[in-house]
């Protein structure tokens, strides 16, 4: 499914859709098996640096052998794509969606880049997340100077038709040195003025009670990456501890890891949907 078709419908019932950034079987599987338990959509999303090496198609071939035995929706999403390049590469390797994240240019050269993107995509049946302010690591101190002009958005949308808008409102990416505060308000705003699904970017280590605040106000879509592979590390350090004087099969070894990834992913599941 394409990420305008699944956001369509999380914009029906007024919830979002947990996207997740995989990078090798046990994380694709837990997400998968995650969804299908869950019975929720799911959107799968591979970062920029995989399309560099190869693993961003090799990734796709198995998750799309996979999917096809689940009867969920399933979106495939090139997650922070800069380049026509990358975007190239996900319409080769067979991705339902990408995002072209032009949010650390100058807002009219975002603007072009971000047509290109979606003239390119559209004409391949893809859909386009597009990045408007700019989402800051969380050891900056400085987030509210790159939040999202309000104003701005319903210009960046209307001169670029992208499908969906991530928003700078509070949130970072990586772990945070302390408790994020969203700019709610401002998110209302933004929502008021564009008719296309808000993306919450840095969903790892929100306070939950932030996120459904944020799901009222228009967020659809709300990613995932920094906890779930750091459950993954701390598993894999945990399993490495428990079994290091023993052989054990790589699979019997990965199955503690891949259920810690898979519970996380299902209590995400389940917020986002409001239960």
């Amino acid at each position: 499914m394409t990420l305008k078709e699944a956001l369509h419908d999380a914009e029906k019932k007024g919830t979002a859709i947990g996207a997740f950034n995989i990078a090798n079987y046990e994380s694709c599987k837990a997400v998968l098996d995650a969804a299908k338990e869950c019975n929720c959509p799911v959107i799968v999303q591979v970062f920029r640096r995989l399309f560099e090496n190869g693993k961003a198609c090799d990734l796709s071939f198995l998750l799309k052998g996979m999917a096809a035995h689940a009867d969920i929706p399933v979106v495939l999403h090139l997650d922070h794509g800069n380049t026509i390049r990358q975007v190239e590469q996900a319409i080769a390797c067979g991705f339902t969606s990408v995002m072209m994240d032009g949010s650390e240019l100058p807002f009219e050269e975002n603007i072009e880049l971000t047509k290109k993107a979606v003239t390119l995509a559209h004409d391949a049946h893809l859909s386009v997340e597009a990045e408007l302010g700019h989402v800051q690591y969380a050891d900056n101190d400085n987030k509210s100077d790159f939040y999202t002009v309000p104003e701005e958005a319903a210009e960046f949308v209307k001169q670029t038709s992208v499908d969906a808008l991530a928003v700078a409102i509070g949130t970072s990416h990586g772990h945070y040195r302390q408790t994020p505060h969203l700019d709610l308000e401002r998110l209302q705003k933004i929502h008021s003025l564009v008719n296309i699904p808000l993306v919450l970017h840095g969903g790892s280590d929100t306070p939950m009670q932030d996120i459904r605040k944020a799901i009222s106000y228009g967020i659809r879509k709300v990613n995932i990456a920094t906890e779930f592979h750091q459950i993954y590390m701390d598993e894999m350090r945990v399993q490495s501890e428990l079994n290091k004087e023993k052989f054990l099969p790589i699979d019997i070894f990965m199955h503690p890891v891949y259920e810690k990834m898979k519970g996380l992913i299902k209590e995400k599941m389940k917020q986002f949907n409001l239960e």
